[in-house]
């Protein structure tokens, strides 16, 4: 690799692809406002197809310019990335620094072979668009391994100059602690090759797959939807005061309308269903060096490395149908200080990173605690003042009136529709109020907090370290103020930004003692 290396050919093609996303808004101008009256024997009506024409090309050429002057290699232990004609760009990646190469693979790049390359670092990174996918794997081997005899080269130094010291410390016995050193080399060694051995953590089957995607929620809107548009369509048509012949007719239209609607969500259940597993098609995560490989995806195919020395959090995300079955999801907060603009739906970029989509709450902690052995994940103690459980709903209920009350004025025949959807979501809010209050709150010790909230369908477990904490806020107003509440919050770095981690309507104690524990340290064994 120390030869300047050209991108595949391939993405020549790929910058057809993009040409055509570029113009699509153009291309259906076209489509839309000149296609229905194209005369197709009039030259002159060709004059929008040669603009949309040059544009393309002019998007084009662009991407071939760019593909064309693209170079990568390394040398010297950098990678090493130029582009440019006239201005030309000069990126080194320290090999040492490299925290991850990723993989995406979309259904085009599939075809074709190719894949979307990012090499990152805690600061940096570098996208290859596009390069053959054998390329691909093999610059990921080729820098893990350049990795590999970078740290060994470190251990084999430092064991020289402790050995260089102890010579010059101690004049007999060099033999053995040669000897010595030479043993713990070679610990070093097996260590790091033991390091790069890639162990199974997790592979989720088809059945999980399918329990996964059915248990995502849109059964539970499906029913919710259609009980009160039945109910409302019932009760709408005065079927009594029409004569026996219209009343049935109504009645069959009715009928089948509802079975129209209720196919549709039937169908958009089935296709939810379908979507999401194929998202995570073949999920499956792997150790490797202290790194995470997680690869999933049918027709987007993704190859993502997590490296868990920049984990902030462990997040258990628990909604209350998969609570009913035992299973529960984890998830990672990262950091990330690259801004990928290239390729969309980064995980990394985003800070959240699914490591356990769908699995038995129990398993799932076995192999957390392996992967995260310095975390303690302990239940935190639960129960909330009981004086915040209506500010949960008093608001959000005020304001869904208020929409139905403005929504029956203007159609008053739709009375119980409203009502009962106000009831629904007024009933929703009480839940996660009662939930809130009954089983939100914290544990913390000398060196971490857990924190356990709730949001409308959902439970939220939050792990992290005092050191990874970035800011602390606490807000309240004075009706809080006169009835000892107050809601605080604590900061941590998820990918180029942060993200907040609160808990409402908490004692003002409590947040008091949870500022001075993040201040000055102070731990308090009775929280």
């Amino acid at each position: 690799m120390s030869e300047p290396q050209k991108l595949h050919p391939i993405s020549y093609f790929n910058g057809i692809i993009n040409a055509i996303k570029q113009n699509i808004v153009v291309f259906f101008i076209f489509v839309i406002f000149q296609l229905k009256d194209f005369d197709y024997t009039n030259p002159e009506s060709y004059l929008w197809i040669g603009i949309v024409f040059v544009f393309f090309l002019i998007s084009y050429i662009s991407q071939i310019i760019g593909i064309m002057n693209t170079r990568y290699w390394i040398e010297d232990n950098y990678f090493i990335l130029t582009t440019g004609i006239f201005n030309k760009k000069r990126k080194e990646l320290n090999i040492k620094r490299i925290q991850s190469v990723d993989m995406t693979q979309g259904i085009v790049n599939q075809i074709i072979g190719g894949v979307d390359l990012q090499i990152k670092t805690p600061s940096d990174g570098i996208v290859l668009s596009v390069i053959s996918k054998k390329q691909g794997e093999y610059l990921e081997r080729y820098i893990d391994q350049l990795q590999t005899e970078l740290k060994t080269e470190v251990a084999q130094k430092s064991s020289t100059e402790q050995n260089d010291n102890c010579n010059h410390a101690i004049e007999g016995n060099v033999e053995d602690i040669a000897k010595g050193r030479l043993d713990e080399v070679q610990n070093t060694e097996s260590m790091l090759k033991q390091k790069n051995k890639r162990i199974p953590i997790y592979q989720m089957n088809f059945k999980e797959s399918l329990f996964m995607a059915m248990t995502s929620g849109a059964i539970g809107v499906t029913l919710a939807a259609l009980v009160p548009i039945y109910g409302a369509v019932r009760e709408l048509i005065p079927w009594s005061k029409l004569n026996h012949e219209i009343s049935q007719w109504v009645q069959i239209v009715s009928i089948s309308v509802l079975i129209i609607i209720l196919l549709v969500l039937i169908a958009a259940y089935i296709i939810g269903t379908i979507i999401t597993m194929i998202r995570f098609y073949g999920f499956s995560v792997m150790l490797e060096n202290e790194q995470l490989k997680i690869e999933y995806g049918l027709f987007n195919k993704k190859k993502v490395t997590v490296p868990t020395k920049r984990l902030q959090a462990v997040v258990e995300r628990q909604s209350y149908i998969r609570r009913l079955f035992g299973y529960t999801a984890i998830h990672f907060i990262i950091t990330s200080d690259f801004e990928n603009k290239k390729i969309e739906d980064d995980d990394n970029d985003s800070g959240s990173v699914t490591i356990l989509p769908f699995i038995k709450r129990d398993k799932a902690y076995q192999i957390i605690q392996n992967l995260v052995p310095d975390l303690s994940y302990q239940q935190v103690n639960e129960g909330m003042p009981l004086s915040g459980f209506h500010r949960h709903f008093l608001i959000p209920s005020i304001i869904v009136i208020a929409m139905a009350g403005i929504g029956c004025y203007f159609w008053n025949q739709l009375l119980l529709l409203f009502t009962i959807i106000t009831i629904v979501i007024i009933g929703l809010f009480v839940i996660k109020g009662y939930l809130y209050v009954k089983h939100a709150g914290f544990k913390m010790t000398e060196e971490q907090i857990t924190i356990q909230n709730f949001v409308l369908l959902k439970r939220n477990i939050y792990y992290f370290k005092a050191h990874h904490i970035i800011g602390f806020d606490t807000w309240q107003h004075t009706l809080l103020k006169r009835n000892n509440l107050n809601n605080f919050s604590f900061i941590v770095a998820k990918g180029v930004g942060a993200q907040s981690i609160n808990l409402k309507y908490a004692r003002s104690e409590d947040a008091n003692k949870l500022k001075s524990w993040y201040l000055r340290g102070k731990n308090d064994e009775g929280l």
